[in-house]
């Protein structure tokens, strides 16, 4: 069984879903989880601990694809550090799963819709379930998008 796991970055925090079987019918392998690195830590330190922890979860889940879900980039104003800060996060989970030679999916809510062969994925985001899997343990939109994403990786 095909397996993906998705990342759905903040600048202080990466929300995580790991789902399994295909983007009909995505089923959740483990619940979400969220990583969060120590206040007193400095940017590389940052990045070095979300590294070393995103290693250590695909080394635990042994995932066929690492989907990345991208910040919208339209009807933006200016470019604030927090979108700098984000960026930086998700080159180092990028560069995480290249190192273990893993098949990488990004985009925004336009390629997550059209890699779930949807017009809009953001319904889903809104609805009761993502095709069959019950919405109502998460709630949290940013966890929502971190499982999407993955369900969406699950077609490649």
């Amino acid at each position: 069984m095909k397996r993906a796991i998705g990342f759905r970055v903040e600048p202080g925090l990466i929300k995580w879903a790991l789902v399994e079987g295909s983007p009909d019918a995505p089923i959740l392998a483990v619940p979400p989880g969220k990583l969060t690195s120590p206040a007193t830590y400095d940017e590389p330190q940052t990045l070095t601990f979300y590294r070393e922890r995103v290693l250590l979860l695909l080394s635990q889940h042994s995932p066929d694809v690492v989907a990345v879900r991208y910040a919208e980039t339209f009807g933006r104003q200016s470019v604030r550090d927090s979108d700098y800060r984000r960026c930086r996060i998700e080159g180092v989970i990028l560069e995480a799963a290249n190192s273990r030679g893993l098949r990488v999916v990004t985009g925004a809510l336009a390629s997550i819709s059209k890699n779930l062969g949807t017009k809009a994925a953001k319904h889903y985001l809104e609805g009761n379930d993502l095709r069959g899997l019950d919405w109502s343990k998460y709630p949290a939109k940013n966890v929502r998008e971190a499982i999407l994403v993955a369900a969406s990786a699950l077609r490649k």
